[in-house]
């Protein structure tokens, strides 16, 4: 009797199912056909046959199927777009599979494509658009961007940050990469960008420095981003530049404070002058700027003694 219900039970699960699908062998045939043309190099062709399959087999009055068999195949529709520089219409089913209950695993492929394209599109790749070919970065940012927005903790996503922080850095946008780039050295540590990240939130910083009017919590920040790199990294190729950045920053200082002294003698406060003078002598030894504050002492020297003569 048990066994008989189990049979039974099996039956109906196969009934259910066929009505699920209907055509099964028919859609198992245009599968085939499609991953044929894909191995054979006819991805235009493969593109026709996977939309064949999720449009005709996978649809019931109109009305999407979820779950891991139609994210695979989209998957593989994903593939065969690429494959025919399709980008965007790959970018719009990676979209559909995050909504269709895919399996784990489809799903993290699907987004390690999505990376891939919104990266190529960073980085230099076009896109089609009425026929033409376009400069698509734009694009390429905002696809890097919501991926880090719904998607924190995948593998790509610290590249995803850095990458995105590069472009704005190029882009003379330094404030928008430093806030990347810092993101990185804070959430991503074990990110293999951790060293690069850390340099270049230094060299954002720099970049956001106009004259020797400068902010100074700017200054500091750069300053501190650089001597953490070389604390944390000193065996690292970029060493020698980031010394060469912190001797900028002496330098903006050093102007910085002979600017103050400048004003002080203009208004005849000739010892605050001189407590300025006397920090570029002490803490900018050997530079031009020291020169010129020892310079700017002897004639500060010189006028108090003619004045009390």
């Amino acid at each position: 009797m048990t066994f008989c219900n189990g049979a039974h039970l099996i039956l109906m699960l196969l009934a259910l199912q066929s009505a699920e699908i209907p055509g099964d062998g028919e859609f198992s045939r245009i599968l085939s056909e499609a991953r044929a043309a894909t191995e054979g190099g006819n991805s235009e062709k493969a593109v026709s046959l996977f939309q064949d399959a999720i449009e005709l087999y996978l649809f019931e009055d109109d009305v999407p199927r979820r779950g891991p068999l139609i994210s695979r195949v989209r998957l593989d529709l994903v593939r065969a777009l690429v494959a025919s520089r399709q980008y965007d219409e790959a970018l719009r089913v990676t979209e559909e599979i995050s909504e269709s209950d895919p399996g784990p695993q489809t799903l993290e492929e699907s987004l390690q494509i999505r990376y891939n394209i919104g990266f190529s599109y960073l980085t230099g790749a076009t896109r089609r658009l009425f026929g033409l070919e376009v400069n698509a970065e734009s694009r390429g940012l905002e696809v890097l961007n919501n991926l880090i927005k719904d998607y924190p903790f995948m593998n790509f996503t610290a590249d995803a940050i850095f990458h995105c922080g590069n472009w704005y850095l190029k882009n003379d946008q330094p404030e928008e990469a430093e806030r990347y780039f810092t993101r990185i050295v804070r959430e991503y540590p074990e990110s293999d960008w951790i060293a690069a990240a850390q340099l270049l939130a230094g060299d954002s910083a720099m970049a956001q420095l106009k004259g020797v009017d400068y902010d100074l919590g700017i200054l500091i920040s750069a300053e501190r981003y650089y001597r953490r790199y070389l604390r944390l990294f000193p065996g690292q190729g970029e060493a020698a530049r980031a010394r060469e950045s912190l001797e900028k920053i002496d330098s903006f200082k050093a102007r910085r404070r002979l600017q103050i002294a400048d004003f002080y003698i203009r208004i005849e406060k000739f010892e605050s002058a001189r407590i300025y003078l006397e920090k570029v002598l002490v803490e900018s030894s050997g530079t031009p700027e020291a020169t010129e504050a020892q310079q700017v002492l002897q004639q500060i020297q010189s006028n108090l003694e003619m004045s009390n003569r």
